[in-house]
């Protein structure tokens, strides 16, 4: 084959050899740009705040002040009891489960400058806390709200039982909670058989 034959086969060769690696490197830098572009994120950037107080500021912060509970008026309240009496059931199914009345008459003074409206009175005895008799509450018998300065006389009544009533019975002693002040009672025992002296029945 002639010389000049065999140059111009070599230059077709590396001619088609060329332009094989360009286009092989067009379609690779496609394929790349393709990629990054679909691997990007579309979140916008993260906005960013300026905080325009002058240095030295200190942000301000709203505080509430708790309201006093009712229930714990120790320091404005001032019992006074008068008398604390004792009934012991008449019929002998309130004597076998040992059920009695106990009359306490007590003056509540609000000592403070608020209006104090206490939850229902307690008594303590025998490591038990029993309220009122709510069936036996009347008008002069429910310890409503006390105005500042108000002194309020009140008849609490107490239906007792059991270790209480042995307790009311034998050692003639017991306290009296009106909202959160704890106050000593001495008790009497009355006529079983009688009716108490505030108009209620005994049991």
């Amino acid at each position: 084959m002639p010389r000049r034959e065999r140059w111009r086969r070599l230059l077709r060769q590396l001619g088609r050899f060329l332009a094989v690696v360009l286009v092989a490197g067009g379609v690779g830098i496609a394929f790349g740009v393709g990629i990054s572009e679909l691997t990007s994120s579309d979140e916008p950037p993260a906005e960013t705040t300026t905080d325009t107080r002058p240095r030295g500021t200190v942000p301000t912060v709203a505080r509430t002040t708790p309201a006093r509970p009712d229930g714990d008026a120790r320091g404005q309240l001032r019992v006074t009891v008068r008398a604390a009496v004792l009934y012991a059931a008449s019929t002998p199914s309130g004597q076998r489960r040992r059920r009695a009345r106990l009359v306490v008459r007590a003056a509540v003074e609000n000592r403070g400058s608020e209006r104090v409206v206490p939850p229902r009175p307690s008594l303590l005895a025998a490591r038990q806390r029993i309220p009122t008799n709510p069936r036996a509450d009347a008008t002069t018998t429910r310890l409503g709200p006390i105005e500042a300065g108000e002194t309020v006389d009140v008849t609490l009544r107490f239906e007792t039982a059991g270790a209480v009533t042995e307790q009311l019975t034998t050692q003639r002693r017991a306290r009296l909670l009106i909202g959160g002040r704890s106050s000593p009672i001495t008790v009497v025992l009355g006529n079983s058989g009688a009716r108490a002296t505030d108009g209620a029945a005994a049991p």
